[in-house]
């Protein structure tokens, strides 16, 4: 028996053929050795022949539109490149080298003899068939994550113009009422002998109390006066710098008749405000987050970028803000990190699926770490969680797909899998330390 026939009884797909068979197919085969990186099919490529995997790894990967789909990952005993050789037609997608590979090539004349035979054909049907449903589901996922993609950039440019222009005009509105109130002030001191509405200068760090107590004395006083709805001014006049006090002052020197008059004025204004500033705050918020996301998505960049790790870790904890609630995060990022030449959009999906899983073992409480260091290789980076920690007999399950310890209903068991994929994609590495006290997740990541 040659050397070929020796390897391809040796795996499942051919240990039933009659030894003459296995021969003749042998005969016509070569085992070729490939290296990490290597292009064993070319996607387009005419079909001439198929490949079976003797030892290493390899991945099969489609491309749509300028990013590169990882389809399938083979190992020993699988086959490639028959279903483009069964209808004659071009490759429908490369395969790439991912370790040190040998692989056995079998030409289209060694693949007729197969064909003749009942249980390498069953085997075949059953194989392309499932691999042609695994390709049709992660290419339609694609194609709605792309048009997603697609949406999600024309809302945020959408939403960013009426954000900005909120913001412009907040901005003129302040000044604009800025200047009417000086305005109002200076007639109000000129038409009714002296009375000054300017407000005090704003009370520095106020306590919650100090500012109740205050803004109760200014109710009571617009109470005083007959103002029923002083408590919708109260809280803007506290923050303007009014006090019961400065402003019994201040209309002191007014008629009695006008006093209401004045003081409702003045908590208007106040009330204008603040509503002004609280207008630019908000227009703010939204260009920055719509700016976050935008960032954070890699929305219409290339699929790999030079990734700035720690902006990325800081914008995934600012969107991630509501999940957090009741957790005290500690940031502890290295300034000045290298740049990290990967796809920055799977990097951010990385950090997102960790801080959540982290978030989802302390239950809303405790201390979540996020941290980024420098390293002669590239960067690390630990996400680091004070939960009750991973059991031993359930530490080696985490990465597995559809694997969860949450109830029926509260996770998909993809979050890590989702990780250890990308992980395995950009080149890096992940450890896991975990305790009773905690579990910490480490990155690796090469230098760009």
């Amino acid at each position: 028996m040659t050397d070929v026939a020796r390897v391809l009884r040796g795996l499942p797909y051919f240990a039933d053929l009659d030894s003459d068979v296995l021969e003749a197919v042998a005969a016509k085969s070569k085992s070729v050795s490939f290296q990490p990186g290597d292009t064993v099919i070319q996607e387009g490529s005419s079909s001439s022949e198929m490949y079976v995997v003797v030892d290493g790894e390899v991945r099969v990967v489609k491309r749509s539109g300028e990013r590169a789909l990882e389809l399938a990952r083979l190992q020993s005993g699988d086959v490639v490149g028959e279903l483009a050789l069964l209808d004659q037609a071009p490759r429908m997608a490369s395969v790439e080298v991912e370790r040190k590979s040998t692989l056995v090539e079998i030409p289209a004349d060694a693949f007729e003899i197969l064909l003749q035979q009942p249980s390498v054909v069953r085997r075949m049907f059953r194989t392309v068939t499932s691999r042609l449903r695994e390709n049709e589901t992660a290419l339609r996922h694609e194609e709605r994550m792309a048009a997603l993609g697609r949406m999600a950039a024309q809302l945020m440019h959408e939403l960013n113009n009426p954000a900005a222009a909120v913001g412009r005009s907040s901005e003129n509105l302040e000044r604009t009422t800025s200047e009417l109130f000086d305005q109002a002030t200076a007639l109000t001191i000129a038409l009714t002998d002296g009375v000054d509405l300017i407000p005090p200068a704003r009370a520095a760090d106020l306590s919650p109390l100090d500012r109740s107590e205050i803004e109760d004395g200014l109710v009571a006083y617009l109470e005083e006066l007959g103002i029923t709805d002083g408590w919708e001014y109260g809280p803007s006049m506290v923050e303007e710098g009014w006090t019961s006090e400065a402003l019994r002052a201040s209309l002191s020197v007014a008629e009695a008749a006008i006093r209401p008059g004045l003081a409702r004025w003045a908590g208007l204004r106040s009330q204008a405000r603040q509503l002004a500033e609280e207008i630019a705050i908000a227009a703010g918020r939204v260009s920055e987050l719509v700016r976050i996301v935008k960032e954070y998505s890699f929305v219409d960049q290339a699929p790999i970028q030079s990734v700035d790790i720690g902006k990325g870790l800081e914008d995934t904890l600012t969107l991630m803000k509501h999940r957090l609630r009741g957790i005290e995060t500690v940031i502890d990022i290295q300034e000045d990190l290298p740049h990290v030449e990967a796809p920055g959009r799977d990097l951010n999906q990385i950090w997102t699926n960790l801080i959540d899983n982290a978030a989802g073992a302390m239950d809303g409480a405790g201390t979540l770490t996020v941290a980024a260091r420098s390293t002669d290789d590239g960067v690390s980076v630990t996400i680091s969680d004070t939960g009750p920690g991973i059991p031993p007999d359930l530490a080696e399950k985490i990465f597995d797909p559809f694997f969860t310890t949450k109830e029926p209903g509260e996770g998909t068991g993809l979050g890590l899998h989702t990780v250890h994929s990308i992980i395995q994609k950009v080149g890096a590495e992940i450890r896991v330390d975990t305790s009773d006290e905690g579990t910490a997740f480490t990155v690796d990541l090469p230098a760009g």
